[in-house]
């Protein structure tokens, strides 16, 4: 029996993205039955002295940095660990053991002026070692894998590429009361335009306020926008935007939403609009696929590989043409529902099963290399 660590000291009451990512992961890989791993997460620090300091400041990164660098690596050869997956870009930095790395993107090195400074200075110390270093690495696009290899020397077959899942429980919600009890628990009204994701620079919110704006002005636009999301970082210029065009009532922050309560405000929705700048991936966009939501995305980043190109896309950086985009997708009843029948059969494809089943491979082929190669013989 193979012993496997994940490293899930991320996770916490509110997860999104890589947090998002872990936690499904980590649960899909212990339904599937087999004989030759056990799966292990680790949620809190080991040595004692580091735990007392994760009560104290339970998200302070500079302690987990500490521990995942200098404590991690010794409670693996520990503890009889025989591979240790780190699904947040970086391994410990004096780390010699067989590992897997999953690698999002790579926004801190290609967009730095999307991100926080330190996490630039972060990535840039930690990201090319992790990637010289891991045994294989997991890119969660193509797009992602390219970005990878154009930056950095290391053969193509290092990167093995796992799509991410979608939730089962994103689904059109019909049921009258769960969609009231929705609507009031976040004030929302009947007509909306909606974006999911945290208030950052790369999700381009300036650009999409602008173009709602212009929508207003010119058609006489009576939905309002609703934004699901915590705020995260640079996100002055969202709400000087705001301020500025004079829009504040027509707008709803609702801050950071469960994602039990996701599927309703996804059903909700007349359009889903996601003009994001760079993605990795993309889960929202496919989240409101599944909830039968028509879609409009951003042709940048790994977007149009993700969503199929089975929804309408727009240049980002183009306020006109997402205001185009989005007055299109409201007004042509044909194309909405071409749109929705399509993106709810290409959405069927993407399992947390499928990608636990492709990951346990990446996982078979480093710790059972040899016998596989026999085999393959």
């Amino acid at each position: 029996m193979q012993k496997i660590l994940i490293n899930g000291l991320q996770l916490g009451d509110e997860n999104t993205g890589v947090q998002y990512y872990t936690k499904n992961l980590y649960e899909e890989l212990n339904k599937i039955e087999t004989e030759n791993f056990k799966f292990h997460l680790i949620r809190s620090p080991v040595s004692s002295q580091l735990s007392i300091c994760f009560r104290s400041s339970k998200n302070n990164r500079l302690k987990r940095i500490c521990f995942e660098n200098f404590f991690l690596p010794a409670y693996l050869r520990k503890n009889n660990y025989n591979l240790y997956h780190s699904p947040n870009y970086v391994l410990p930095y004096f780390l010699y053991f067989p590992s897997v790395l999953t690698i999002h993107d790579l926004i801190t090195l290609n967009f730095p002026q999307f991100c926080q400074f330190k996490s630039v200075l972060y990535f840039r110390l930690f990201l090319p070692n992790s990637i010289k270093k891991a045994t294989k690495i997991i890119a969660v696009s193509y797009k992602v894998k390219e970005d990878i290899l154009r930056r950095f020397n290391i053969y193509p077959d290092k990167i093995e590429v796992v799509y991410q899942g979608v939730n089962p429980i994103f689904k059109k919600i019909r049921d009258k009361g769960i969609l009231s009890k929705t609507r009031d628990k976040y004030y929302l009204p009947d007509q909306f335009l909606l974006f999911v994701g945290n208030i950052e620079p790369k999700k381009n919110l300036v650009r999409l306020i602008r173009a709602f704006d212009i929508l207003r002005k010119t058609i006489e636009l009576e939905h309002k926008l609703v934004i699901v999301g915590k705020k995260g970082w640079k996100y002055n210029s969202v709400f000087k935007t705001i301020d500025k065009l004079k829009i504040g009532n027509e707008i709803i922050f609702t801050g950071y939403v469960p994602e039990e309560d996701l599927p309703a405000i996804y059903s909700m929705a007349d359009l889903f609009v996601f003009p994001s700048l760079y993605e990795g991936f993309g889960i929202p966009p496919l989240e409101a696929m599944a909830c039968e939501t028509p879609v409009l995305v951003s042709n940048k980043g790994a977007l149009p590989e993700t969503t199929g190109g089975k929804c309408l896309q727009v240049n980002p950086y183009d306020i006109n043409d997402i205001a185009k985009g989005i007055n299109t997708l409201l007004t042509d009843e044909a194309l909405r529902t071409k749109t929705i029948e399509n993106c709810k059969k290409w959405v069927k494809d993407f399992t947390w099963e499928r990608a636990a089943r492709q990951t346990i491979k990446v996982y078979e082929r480093i710790l059972f290399r040899d016998v596989l190669r026999k085999s393959e013989n």
